[in-house]
């Protein structure tokens, strides 16, 4: 479930970040890429149902992969997760400066932080400061409303969209240097849109993890039928009226766009809620097992997705930023998530951990890593670490992407009859060793009647009437 909720993160993330990447460095859906109904209803869809959503659901799970770290609180287990927010950290400004303004990786990076404290806390606690952190978050949202009427905005932060924009369509260096002039109110507006709720699913996560909800979905049907409803009657309409605030009819102004953010934003958690709940009650779909692979690499594909767009958008590759509208710049976005989800399947036939994976693994564990995946039966040098998932014997050549294809194939098929044949050597051979079990239960039992009851209870086990069962038992 976890690899699933992260495979669909990763599709929500894209479109998200999609304005950012191709229409404006600055975030928001600019009126020259909303001039057709299609356009309008691409850019309503997202911020109805994906914007603030997805970056709550990758906190969430995010959470889940560091409170693993904690679980083992001795000196090595604090080592690792320190390091591994130090690599994090590193990532997050690099991702920032040189391909995707608004990360998150460094906002993640100082959030683990304060989960610290918090972990040798009772889960009561953890809740308690869960809502304190939400709280937070929304008293910040509505002085943000309060403090900006009347005041014009351009997507997240106050610049000119023009200044970033001409950055960006100049050389590698340019954008990077346009990046590093944008980031302080970048930095600001995430602390005051995200960091408060962010912490608050960490905590939740922490919580989670602990009373297994995430391993065993099918044991909390009651909690996941809850959520769909908070999401029904909370979620869903505001983030319909943050959409309708944003590109629906009548005049813009700054106190609509305002208001669609705070309300965006502010109700999110509750749709957020409904959609671990659909995957939750969905988990054994065959659709849902496609975008696994891609959760197990979502470092990867959070950072390919801006690679990705950055290639075709800036100046330094195709150089279409702004040149397409929010349509057009939504198929894009999808066509990247679809091929980094292919991408995900031929890697992990070969290989373990997916490359940025690897890289912050290494670094947490101050050691090599292997890489290459190998044989389950197999032993390995690997640190342990609860991953999800199975190893795999690489392919080679050919082989490589047409067993890729096949196990595609596969996943939307069901089992195959080499399962079937399986099962039936499976089934004899229980039988058999269940056999051999008894048989030897039954000497041992007989040794142990002979030596120490003496010949009375030998006589009782041989009498008639007592079955080979009972001797058994016996």
């Amino acid at each position: 479930m976890p690899d699933q909720l992260r495979g669909l993160a990763l599709l929500g993330i894209v479109l998200v970040n999609m304005p950012f990447l191709a229409i404006s460095g600055t975030g928001g859906f600019l009126p020259s890429s909303t001039s057709t109904w299609y356009d309008q209803a691409t850019a309503f869809a997202v911020v109805a149902f994906a914007q603030g959503k997805f970056y709550l659901l990758f906190s969430f799970l995010f959470g889940y992969s560091l409170t693993l770290l904690l679980r083992r609180r001795t000196g090595d287990g604090l080592r690792r997760y320190r390091r591994r927010l130090v690599g994090l950290a590193v990532l997050g400004v690099a991702h920032a400066v040189f391909f995707f303004i608004a990360d998150i990786l460094f906002s993640y990076a100082l959030l683990g932080v304060g989960l610290l404290f918090f972990v040798a806390r009772s889960n009561r606690a953890a809740l308690w400061a869960a809502a304190a952190a939400f709280t937070a978050g929304i008293l910040l949202l509505v002085d943000l409303v309060l403090s900006s009427r009347g005041t014009p905005q351009n997507g997240l932060v106050g610049s000119d969209p023009a200044i970033l924009d001409a950055a960006l369509r100049g050389s590698f260096l340019d954008a990077a240097v346009g990046r590093v002039e944008v980031l302080p109110e970048m930095f600001i507006a995430f602390g005051v849109l995200n960091w408060f709720p962010a912490f608050a699913m960490f905590l939740l996560d922490l919580v989670a993890g602990r009373l297994g909800i995430l391993a065993n979905p099918a044991d909390h049907t009651r909690l996941w039928k809850g959520l769909l409803v908070l999401a029904a009657t909370i979620g869903l309409p505001g983030g319909i009226a943050a959409g309708w605030l944003a590109h629906g009819p009548g005049p813009s102004s700054p106190l609509r766009d305002v208001l669609s953010v705070a309300i965006g934003f502010g109700s999110a958690p509750a749709l957020t809620a409904g959609y671990v709940a659909v995957i939750a009650l969905a988990t054994r779909s065959r659709v849902l097992r496609l975008v696994e692979p891609a959760g197990r690499m979502s470092l990867t594909g959070y950072l390919g997705e801006s690679i990705l767009l950055t290639a075709i958008f800036c100046g330094w590759g195709l150089g279409l930023l702004g040149q397409l509208g929010a349509f057009h710049a939504a198929l894009v976005a999808l066509g990247v998530w679809l091929a980094l989800d292919v991408f995900a399947h031929l890697w992990l036939r070969r290989y373990t951990y997916g490359p940025f994976e690897w890289v912050l693994r290494c670094w947490s564990y101050a050691t090599i890593v292997p890489l290459r995946a190998v044989r389950t039966d197999q032993p390995t040098s690997a640190p342990a670490e609860q991953t999800s998932g199975r190893l795999a014997v690489a392919p080679t050549g050919a082989d490589w992407a047409a067993e890729a294809v096949q196990e595609l194939y596969q996943r939307l098929t069901g089992y195959t009859q080499d399962h079937h044949a399986r099962i039936g050597v499976d089934i004899v051979a229980f039988g058999a060793t269940r056999q051999v079990l008894l048989d030897h239960i039954e000497s041992l039992t007989a040794t142990a009647s002979d030596t120490a009851g003496g010949e009375d209870t030998a006589r009782s086990d041989t009498a008639p009437g007592v079955s080979r069962h009972d001797r058994v038992q016996r």
